[in-house]
């Protein structure tokens, strides 16, 4: 006998290793040409339960290391397979490798994995491990290079050498192993705030709710296009583009909309008709001509104000973010909300209906915004959250206002809450049962609560990445790499290290299948929309109890059932059902397969009496787990199998054939929700209201798999060329077998992570992907053009919109990354420079002294500076900050240090006095550190005084920019500063009110603001005033109206207060808002 060890399999687990299996079992085991090769096998026929463990069996000789890679949906049920199969006679271990960048190794835990690894192959172990375990070893041992941890980074590089050189793998379902929804992200640097924050979901709030108001008249006249459900009064209603010509009139109608009437932030209302009809092109075209280009771009209006906002309007409605969350995303299939750790309250990708990824992201952060901002419209505030809202709505400075628009959105609030004053958060009971559910779903609060409380803490973005993807799992190494799955639809998808290998005994497989299918016993059963008062769950139920022959098996492959989870979808069902089902089957939120009774006790299946009672039992099965679950049902059983968007043929026959006895007694029969079933009609050519059937079905779905591959091919490219790169990387590093990696070659690894709304959507002539493919002479390279030439003109843009990443913290089809948050700074130790207190005593300013800097210079390394030229600001040098102000904590020298997050708020001023006069001529901004070592030594000074000072943030407060509330001099006089000084102070410290309209004109001439309208005799003079009111030329020919600044300063500041003294909250309703938003204020307006 060649394979005795089976023998021993075969006895102890009562099974019989049929000649088919040995067939596919043989070439896995030894690959034709040694190639990595992936094989096809029918479902049901053993792939996971036989061959994978006969397979590891033998190669497993104590010469290679074996390594079981499984997705971990699939991880516990291929445990427990392993564990029975292996770990009974025939002795065998099972072992893990659960590695994440959580893990805190230091040099001896790295040394230990390599001698746990060493340890498996020497006895014949097998490594059960998930590919995301694999790809963050890799970037772990980058990252210990890069940040200094050499021998960490040693240990792992010797491990991971061990891997390359002695792994031998096998892969179940290599389709998903491989897929290009997934790719591994280590976010690298200083954690910052997006680009244009607040306003970037300011201004996406409000797409939203010209989105909702224009969606009913939309519904009416594409019935079949746009899915519609209006829901109550001011909230959000639920809806989703089902077809272009939907999305066509709804970008037409949107960019109408904005180009007419504008919105808050991007005032375009008033331009010519020339520039708003120049605009509505830019921001609804794809591709646009130079002249197109150059008739917005060369325009007045095209300034550093309005660019942002125009491109993040772009790259809305042009840039397909719009269509992409409305149209490919499903909220609760595709996205929603996660409790998980790290904690995240923003929108995630979903593995499957109510299947949250676990460390998954968006990596688009204008998908992030809107996915998030429709997961809380539809799902509507939690009681925790509204009592978070309240009380920092309570706190605002505009919160009559803002309450105001929240009465206008509430749903049956009752009147004695009408004012905010009569709402006491103190009174749980009262705000959950009374107030709270009128704003649960009202889209004025949910806006607030993002704007102010999640966006702010959540919308951060990291300088560069580490990256890696599936193709790391399948490249060429010493051993093959050998994988299997029901079907090889994504066999174009596979990394091109990977072959497909057809077996002569296996190309009936696909048409077994189908066969299966096509039997007379399966049918198809169309699903009427739910009447208005019954849930689609109910809905669906109703429809299964009412077939014949009946149904016992539920496999929601389509994710139709949104409003109940799989237990409460179980229960619900089995209450519903006749006497003769004692129990339903479900799997629980721990992938474990559970059995519920009549009387709601829940256990394991697996430990439970119906494991062999099946007979008795409803099963349902939810998306997540219609692949890779193996239960032996009775074979009279019928399952309803549901339809959904975007079902490729794989997942459909995976579904399918959970029933493994389809076509030899069990059958299944499709339930077609209305949306699926005008897809259908059209894909076959068949009118509205004739019969669908089976084969009517698999066309589609063989067409939604044609649709799939084609969208995922830019990604997939995407991921290619940067693993060709890396490897190339690689090989320069490695030799002998050794890899010996320094700081600056890890570096090369690093990729830009965040990027500019200039780079994501404003429109370029450039050379395409494609096109800089076919020119290159890299062999690998080369086979990548190949294959995207089979799909012919691809659309590399959306690899950005559907990548989600997994991003471990320390471009849309789809990547998963976990999340670092910012590292923890070492503070710099304070100090008191002798020419600070030589200021204090004397008045005196030392030229070029080092201990302190005019005060907007020092604000050159935070993210609003950009390449504004902060000197402008500095012309006339009568205000500093000291260094010790400046400086708080050490930076990592590495270029990506941004201050935001580590600016000091302006609380403590030094002011001098000119000579025989009360007039401040110096102000110097200083740290509390300095002004309590000054502190009493000023009551001694002639000419110098510490003040305190605190910006004016709030309307209810008194301005305190005169200088006079605490005083600490030598005089009884406080001496008196001018206006034009006063607001420097104020514009430094992110003062939000103004005291008077003598202020608003000061800050205007010390920016170069226009502070009246542009009169026409003004015009004549040559006056010549950009869209964010900067005087590009005065009647004297001069910009900023002579004084001293030659470009906007508006953009440089709106993101100064906003992300840097704001923190990310909005300004929109305050004066400084208004100012930087070009409106024109008169007396009345901000003396009242």
């Amino acid at each position: 006998m060649t394979c005795p060890e089976h023998l021993l399999l075969e006895v102890e687990s009562g099974i019989i290793i049929c000649e088919e299996q040995e067939q596919i079992a043989a070439p896995m085991r030894h690959p034709p040409g040694g190639k990595n090769a992936v094989m096809q096998m029918n479902m049901g026929e053993g792939k996971s339960s036989v061959i994978a463990p006969i397979d590891a069996l033998d190669l497993a000789n104590g010469k290679q290391l074996v390594r079981m890679i499984v997705a971990k949906p699939q991880s516990k049920q291929m445990l427990q397979m392993l564990i029975s199969k292996l770990g009974g006679l025939l002795n065998r271990r099972i072992y893990h490798m659960p590695f994440s960048r959580s893990l805190k190794l230091d040099e001896t835990a790295a040394s230990t994995v390599l001698d746990m690894l060493s340890e498996c192959m020497s006895n014949g172990g097998i490594l059960l491990v998930q590919p995301e375990h694999i790809l963050s070893f890799r970037l772990m041992a980058l990252e210990c290079s890069i940040s200094g941890k050499d021998d960490i980074g040693c240990g792992l590089m010797l491990a991971h050498d061990f891997f390359d050189w002695n792994s031998r793998d096998i892969v179940d379902e290599s389709d998903e192993n491989f897929s290009v929804h997934f790719e591994l992200i280590y976010t690298m640097g200083m954690q910052r705030s997006i680009e244009l924050s607040p306003d970037r979901w300011l201004l996406l709030q409000q797409i939203l709710e010209i989105v909702g108001s224009l969606a009913p008249a939309i519904a009416d006249e594409l019935p079949m296009s746009l899915d519609y459900h209006p829901s109550i009064s001011g909230s959000f209603a639920r809806l989703r583009i089902l077809r272009s010509d939907a999305y066509a009139m709804l970008s037409q109608r949107l960019a109408k909309c904005i180009c007419e009437k504008g919105l808050k932030g991007f005032h375009i209302s008033r331009q010519p008709v020339e520039i708003r009809n120049a605009a509505y092109a830019y921001i609804t075209k794809t591709d646009l001509s130079e002249e197109e280009v150059k008739l917005v771009e060369g325009s007045l209006f095209w300034t550093k104000t309005t660019i942002p906002p125009l491109l993040l309007i772009r790259g809305m409605i042009a840039g397909g973010i719009l269509g992409f969350a409305l149209g490919q995303k499903r909220w609760r299939v595709n996205y929603g909300l996660a409790v998980r750790s790290p904690p995240t309250k923003v929108a995630v990708p979903y593995r499957a209906k109510d299947q949250p990824s676990p460390r998954s992201e968006f990596s688009h952060p204008d998908v992030v915004i809107t996915l998030t901002s429709l997961c809380y419209y539809y799902g509507g505030l939690s009681d925790e959250d509204l009592f978070t809202t309240v009380g920092h709505l309570l706190e605002s400075d505009q919160s009559d206002i803002e309450y105001q628009a929240w009465i206008r959105d509430a749903y049956a609030l009752p009147a004695a809450f009408t004012q905010l004053q009569g709402i006491n958060l103190k009174d749980r009971l009262q705000c959950i049962a009374k107030v709270f559910p009128a704003f649960r779903f009202a889209k004025s609060a949910i806006d607030y609560f993002l704007s102010h409380i999640i966006f702010p803490k959540e919308m951060k973005e990291f300088p560069f990445k580490l990256s890696t993807s599936g193709w790391e799992v399948g490249k060429q190494k010493r051993l093959p790499v050998t994988g299997f799955s029901g079907t090889n639809d994504a066999s174009c998808l596979l990394p091109i290290y990977i072959d497909q290998l057809d077996l002569p005994e296996q190309r009936q497989t696909t048409a077994l299948v189908l066969e299966h299918l096509l039997q007379p016993k399966n049918s198809v059963v169309s699903l009427r929309p739910a009447s208005r008062d019954a849930s689609d769950a109910q809905h669906f139920l109703n429809m299964v109890l009412s077939l014949e022959p009946p149904v016992q098996v539920i496999l929601d492959v389509g994710a139709q059932i949104l409003e109940l989870n799989n237990f409460e979808l179980a229960k619900t069902w089995l209450s519903m059902h006749d006497s003769t089902k004692e129990a339903a089957v479900f799997v629980d939120n721990f992938d474990e397969l559970c059995a519920v009774d009549r009387d709601d006790r829940v256990e394991l299946l697996q430990t439970s009496p119906f494991l062999n009672r099946l007979d008795s039992c409803l099963i349902f099965l939810d998306e997540a787990h219609t692949r890779g679950i193996d239960l032996r049902l009775p074979v009279h059983y019928r399952a309803a199998v549901s339809l959904g968007a975007d079902l490729t043929k794989d997942r459909l026959v995976q579904a399918c054939m959970r029933m493994r006895k389809l076509g030899k007694g069990q059958s299944v029969v499709f339930c077609i929700p209305q949306e699926i079933q005008v897809k259908i009609l059209q894909r076959v050519s068949k009118t509205q209201g004739m019969d669908i059937n089976v084969a009517d079905v698999i066309l589609w779905s063989i067409s939604e798999t044609w649709k799939a591959a084609r969208r995922s091919m830019p990604l997939w490219t995407v991921q290619g060329e940067r693993f060709i790169r890396h490897e190339n990387l690689w090989a320069e590093v490695a030799k002998n077998g050794r890899t010996s990696l320094s700081r600056r070659q890890a570096e090369k690894f690093l990729e830009d992570e965040a990027q500019s709304l200039d780079n994501r959507y404003r429109p370029r002539q450039k050379q395409s992907q494609m096109s800089s493919l076919a020119t290159s002479t890299v062999p690998g390279l080369q086979r990548i053009f190949d294959r995207c030439q089979q799909f012919g003109n691809l659309e590399f843009n959306s690899s950005s919109l559907q990548e989600e990443q997994e991003r471990e913290l320390s471009p849309e089809i789809e990547q998963e990354r976990q999340v670092q948050r910012a590292p923890p700074a070492q503070p710099v130790l304070n100090s008191l420079h002798q020419d600070v207190r030589l200021f204090a005593m004397t008045g005196m300013v030392a030229t070029d002294s080092k201990a302190y800097m005019p005060a907007f210079e020092a604000l050159y390394d935070c993210s609003a500076a950009g390449d504004f030229s902060l000197s402008q600001l500095t012309a006339d040098r009568k205000l500093f900050v000291t260094t010790d102000f400046v400086r708080t904590i050490n930076s990592s020298g590495d270029g990506s240090y941004v201050s935001d997050a580590f600016q000091r708020p302006v609380q403590w001023l030094l002011t001098s006095r000119t000579k025989d006069s009360d007039m401040m001529d110096n102000v110097i901004i200083i740290s509390p550190y300095e002004a309590n070592q000054l502190y009493n030594d000023m009551r001694m000074s002639l000419t110098g005084t510490l003040h305190i000072y605190k910006p004016r943030c709030n309307s209810g407060y008194q301005c305190l920019d005169r200088l006079d509330f605490h005083t600490v001099c030598a005089q009884g006089m406080s001496p008196v500063i001018s206006r034009a000084l006063a607001v420097q102070i104020g514009l430094f410290a992110g003062q939000l009110y103004l005291s008077s309209y003598e202020d608003y004109q000061a800050i205007c001439n010390f920016l170069g603001l226009c502070a009246d309208a542009l009169t026409k005799e003004m015009s004549d003079q040559g006056w010549r005033v950009a869209a964010d009111g900067f005087i590009l030329s005065d009647g004297q020919g001069r910009a900023g109206g002579g004084c001293g600044v030659k470009e906007s300063p508006v953009n440089f500041l709106k993101i100064f207060i906003t992300k840097v003294r704001r923190n990310g909250d909005g300004i929109a309703k305050t004066h400084m808002g208004g100012l930087l938003e070009d409106k024109l204020f008169t007396v009345s307006e901000i003396e009242k």
